[in-house]
């Protein structure tokens, strides 16, 4: 090994373990292993040269100099180096250089006459120089670089596990284990001190982190607690539009259960606990095709459950053709007429099959033969015919069974069962396949005609509405039939509709407002119900529904949110638009003081629409846009849109700038929201942090407002977004 010219002058750093590598290496490897330790004497390198190498090895040697720390290194530190014929070579040092760890000087560099740093003290005191003068000598070196660092970290880990002991960037890396991050500036005492509430910190309540923060920041302006702390949600307006995700096309073989689930042998509907084949129903001409596969018994009868998904059916195309419905030999549920096999003129046989799913049939398979087999669930076997399932009171409508002949024997008994406000009675004869209903009370009632048929009995039940003629004067009727009831309760304080989310109605040629502008704008479930009594007016009418709101000073708080009208009509008793206010919908119909009041119980006032979509079904793999009413224009600056969905059968895409649609992913139920969040309050997930009003005005320092959101974003719960724009003196 070469040797220097003198001796260092100041206690050895752990040997590098190129050198303890070195030291095990054999002859052979010598000249590459060789290296030079040269001395630092103040800020001068003692000379040196490479003669012994060159008169050992009969070789000059290309050095590379590698300068170790004898003490950790302050961040910041560059070293400069004087160069034997040349200029003044600098070398800044990484942050973090610990005792013992070493950094190359860059390859090439001559012979090194001075060393300096800026730190205090004899530069023999910080640093070795220690020249390699062959290629082992590198590689070594390369290799052990992260010995000599760990030897020097395994040291040093224990205490810097003490929050009191640990500085500079290792007490960041302390913060950064409590996910606290030190503030742009921040010294170390103040970052401990932040850490130190961190520790103690572990409530995430409202008041636990108030309390934190307030400890962290200290008194502003002779405030002892200033800052304060608001999770109250922003008021959040809503709309919902369900969908149906389903497949457009299924393949042959494929089947798809009513989930929408595809796949080739999927578990098929529960079979019945009851059935009688005097129960089903021939299909009518009308609504499919009849042409019997041979051997299939004729006529095709099935039941009423799969003759309804049939008519579903002719709303997606035209009629179909039906090849085999009953069929007692069948080994599937032909057999008891719950499936048919389908096939259609025009459409090809995977669309029909796909638009069989969309008809509620519960189990669909494309055949290989091009066949459609369709099932449905177990549903009911006695069906009945309710006129459309509305009467007025004191009048009557007819009830029937289907089918209209059941099997001899049968015998069929009604009843009419209470509900609610609502009166019926049967008028005649209480058995047989039909009656006749008389309506008595305004409201709901439920008929149920029972048939037995020695050991078997099946039911059938329909809710008929009875509907008022007249309302009385000083009386009010509700949604129920309900007589006197109260009126729709207003909104809690504070959650009162925001004006943006008014609609304008405008029907001047069936309604007459008045002169004020502001008797147009209502609530949006209120118009809706407006337009649906306009449409009950006789056509025959004389004059225009008058329409007004309570827009004086001492106006009800119901009046105030835009959910009461005053009505009336040149044309109609107010007992008379009392009742048809009330079939059309409203919550609250009042006769009283010559006008009629109506209310409506609160509704979202958001809607959501896919204009594209037909019964809300959407087509596996197909995008369309959505619509949200009031749209972001309407709406403005005084709320932000937000959208939402379900559990991945469809997904949200942004198509266009301020353009929202839907794709459908997978088979299955699904959802789209939409939601304006209202005001300035903070929303889900998030909370808002201000001063108290007693520092209104207080305007923070830089360094002040740093330090809070430095906290706040160390402090906060995962998941949750602080919102600090309304702390005065910077940036949001």
């Amino acid at each position: 090994m070469s040797t220097p010219t003198a001796q260092a002058v100041a206690p050895d750093p752990p040997r590098l373990a190129a050198a303890d590598m070195a030291a095990r290496l054999t002859a052979p490897f010598a000249r590459g292993a060789d290296r030079l330790p040269l001395v630092v004497v103040g800020t001068a390198v003692a000379p040196y040269d490479f003669q012994l190498h060159t008169a050992q090895f009969g070789v000059a040697p290309r050095p590379l100099y590698i300068l170790q720390a004898r003490h950790d290194v302050p961040a910041g530190t560059t070293v400069t180096f004087g160069v034997r014929g040349g200029p003044a070579l600098s070398l800044p040092l990484p942050d973090g250089l610990t005792a013992g760890t070493s950094v190359p000087l860059p390859d090439g560099t001559g012979i090194l006459t001075g060393i300096q740093s800026g730190l205090a003290g004899g530069q023999e005191e910080w640093w070795r120089l220690t020249a390699l003068l062959g290629t082992m000598g590198r590689l070594l070196w390369a290799v052990g670089w992260e010995r000599d660092h760990l030897r020097r970290q395994l040291a040093r880990t224990a205490a810097q596990r003490s929050l009191a002991h640990a500085q500079g960037a290792h007490l960041d890396r302390n913060g950064a284990g409590l996910g606290v991050v030190r503030a742009p500036g921040e010294t170390d005492e103040a970052y401990r001190r932040r850490l130190t509430v961190a520790r103690r910190w572990t409530l995430p309540t409202p008041a636990g982190l108030t309390a934190a923060l307030n400890d962290a920041v200290g008194p502003i302006d002779g405030v002892a607690d200033p800052l304060v702390l608001d999770d109250t949600n922003a008021e959040l307006r809503r709309g919902l539009l369900p969908l149906r995700v389903a497949p457009l096309d299924l393949l042959p073989g494929q089947s798809v259960d009513v989930l929408g689930t595809l796949g080739a042998d999927l578990r098929r509907p529960p079979g019945e606990e009851i059935f009688h084949p005097g129960f089903l129903v021939a299909l009518s001409p009308f609504a499919a095709d009849s042409r019997p596969l041979p051997g299939t018994p004729q006529p095709l009868l099935v039941q009423p459950v799969v003759a309804a998904a049939i008519a579903r059916l002719n709303l997606f195309t035209s009629r179909s053709v039906v090849h085999a419905g009953y069929d007692p030999s069948a080994a599937d549920a032909r057999a008891t007429g719950r499936a048919v096999l389908l096939s259609h003129d025009t459409v090809p046989s995977s669309r029909i099959a796909a638009l069989a799913h969309w008809s509620g049939f519960d189990l669909v398979t494309h055949r290989t033969d091009g066949l459609v087999y369709a099932e449905c669930a177990p549903g009911e076997l006695l069906g009945m015919d309710t006129a459309g399932g509305t009467l007025p009171v004191d009048g009557t409508i007819t009830l029937s069974v289907r089918p209209l002949v059941p099997p001899p024997g049968s015998l069929v008994r009604w009843y009419v069962l209470r509900c609610g406000a609502g009166r019926g009675e049967l008028a005649g004869p209480t058995e047989g396949t039909s009656v006749v209903l008389r309506g008595k009370a305004a409201g709901r009632v439920v008929v149920v005609a029972e048939l037995r048929l020695a050991d078997l009995t099946l039911s059938a039940t329909r809710e008929i509405v009875v509907r008022p003629v007249t309302v009385a004067d000083n009386t009010a009727i509700g949604a129920d039939g309900t007589l006197d009831p109260d009126p729709p309760p207003p909104m809690p304080p504070g959650e009162g509709l925001h004006p943006a989310f008014l609609v304008r109605h405008d029907d001047p040629a069936h309604a007459e407002y008045g002169t004020d502008a502001e008797t147009h704008r209502m609530r949006r479930e209120v118009a809706e119900h407006l337009d649906g009594l306009i449409a009950l007016v006789p056509a025959a009418t004389t004059g225009k529904l008058v329409v007004r709101r309570d827009l004086s000073a001492t106006a009800g708080q119901l009046a105030k949110e835009a959910r009461e009208l005053r009505l009336s009509h040149p044309g109609l008793p107010l007992g008379t638009l009392g009742a048809l206010a009330h079939r059309a919908g409203f919550t609250y119909v009042r006769v009283a003081g010559g006008v009629v009041t109506v209310a409506q119980e609160h509704q979202d006032p958001v809607r959501v629409t896919a204009p594209g979509l037909f019964r809300d079904i959407l087509p596996t793999g197909t995008t369309v846009p959505l619509t949200v009413t009031p749209s972001p224009a309407e709406i403005g600056a005084a709320g932000l849109l937000g959208w939402s969905t379900g559990d991945g059968a469809a997904a949200l895409l942004t198509t266009a700038p301020a353009a929202m649609s839907v794709r459908g992913e997978h088979g299955g139920p699904a959802w789209v929201q939409a939601s304006y969040r209202v005001g300035d309050k903070p929303g889900a997930y998030q909370f808002t942090v201000r001063l108290r009003p007693e520092l209104t005005g207080h305007t923070l320092p830089p360094a002040t407002r740093s330090l809070i959101v430095s906290l706040l974003d160390g402090l906060r719960p995962l998941g949750v977004e602080v919102v600090t724009r309304l702390l005065p003196g910077g940036n949001p």
